[in-house]
């Protein structure tokens, strides 16, 4: 099959690789796209994917072949061959604390597609039968690979303990950061400011109604948004400053949810936070397991329903024959991109546009 596949020297490149043997309570699914998720594209920068590794995370496809034993999809659906289908992308034990909690994505042995093991940017990946979640087929699947950051973004309203009638504060205009205010506009929030750094990502947020646009070169205190916020989201990481902006931003006895990757110890200030009593959360994934809604769940019904709105959120279509030149438009912002769909085995066509 053809899939991309990450060389010794830790570039990306299309290539052949042995079609993966479906075994017991498994399913193997036919990929229909995947999106380059923001990790992904963190992983590139920094060359810590492992060789030989097939990356992606978000994935949309069809179930080809359904393994012995593997009868029930992640909400109890009978899986059967030609299903349209989402993949929660874990691997877990199943036994320790955290996974019979429903918090598999804290699990010590914890294995994520396209992380630790083959993911989705490949004509066929194969998972656990319990993750995968049926979708109604006629969502366009490059818009389905958004119910992925979509349940990180309800997991994190719901580790933040998000209240209706609240003020959010999103930092961030990348996918997360989109679909963090969207979630909170959708959920019942009063108000929802996001702060992006560029043009089209505040453009993408007024298209989708995700909230008020702010433009993140200007501070906090110029941007008239001091001690006004009840839940700050942080979304942005690498080596910015948004922790402090956050504190700044929040009112006293408010919340701060952090979701974005630092490179290196952020900034930080202690004493701001003690001031106002600040209480901080992290949100890594989603709850899935025991629970009697995973997060997933909840993320395909709000796809199902949006997914108009959410479709110009897909602003690139890749292929995996581009896959190299996908990756580097996804990761320069000052190209437009919004979210880049790679598109495997889909009718609509994939090349980069």
């Amino acid at each position: 099959m053809r899939a991309a596949v990450v060389g010794d020297d830790r570039s990306i490149s299309a290539g052949l690789v042995p079609i993966p043997d479906c075994g017991p309570h498994e399913v193997r699914v036919r990929v229909d796209a995947c999106g380059l998720c923001g990790s992904d594209l963190h992983a590139q920068r920094r060359r810590s994917w492992a060789s030989g590794l097939i990356p992606g995370h978000e994935i949309a496809g069809t179930i080809e072949v359904v393994g012995h034993g593997a009868t029930r999809g992640g909400n109890g659906e009978d899986l059967v061959p030609g299903l349209a289908v989402v993949v929660e992308p874990l691997a877990s034990c199943s036994r320790c604390r955290a996974c019979q909690a429903g918090r598999n994505s804290i699990c010590p042995d914890l294995e994520i597609a396209g992380v630790h093991r083959p993911g989705g940017l490949a004509e066929f990946v194969v998972v656990p039968a319990e993750r995968v979640f049926s979708i109604d087929p006629t969502i366009d699947p490059a818009v389905a690979t958004l119910v992925e950051p979509l349940a990180v973004a309800l997991h994190a309203l719901d580790r933040a303990e998000f209240r209706l009638g609240e003020r959010i504060l999103v930092l961030g205009g990348g996918t997360i950061g989109l679909l963090c205010a969207f979630a909170a506009r959708t959920s019942g929030a009063a108000e929802v400011v996001i702060r992006a750094r560029y043009a089209h990502q505040r453009q993408l947020a007024l298209d989708i109604g995700a909230g008020t646009p702010h433009d993140a070169a200007r501070s906090v205190s110029e941007d008239g948004l001091e001690s006004r916020f009840d839940l700050v989201i942080e979304t942005v990481g690498g080596s910015s400053e948004t922790l402090i902006e956050a504190c700044e931003a929040a009112t006293p006895g408010a919340r701060i949810a952090v979701l974005g990757l630092f490179d290196q110890n952020p900034a930080f200030d202690p004493s701001l936070a003690l001031q106002k009593e600040l209480a901080m959360v992290w949100a890594n994934c989603y709850q899935t397991g025991t629970m009697n809604d995973p997060d997933i769940a909840r993320a395909i019904r709000g796809v199902v329903e949006h997914h108009e709105r959410l479709e110009r959120l897909i602003t690139h279509r890749g292929d995996l024959d581009g896959i190299a030149a996908a990756f580097d438009l996804a990761g320069d912002k000052h190209r437009g991109v919004g979210k880049l769909a790679v598109v495997v085995s889909d009718r609509r066509g994939g090349r980069i546009r």
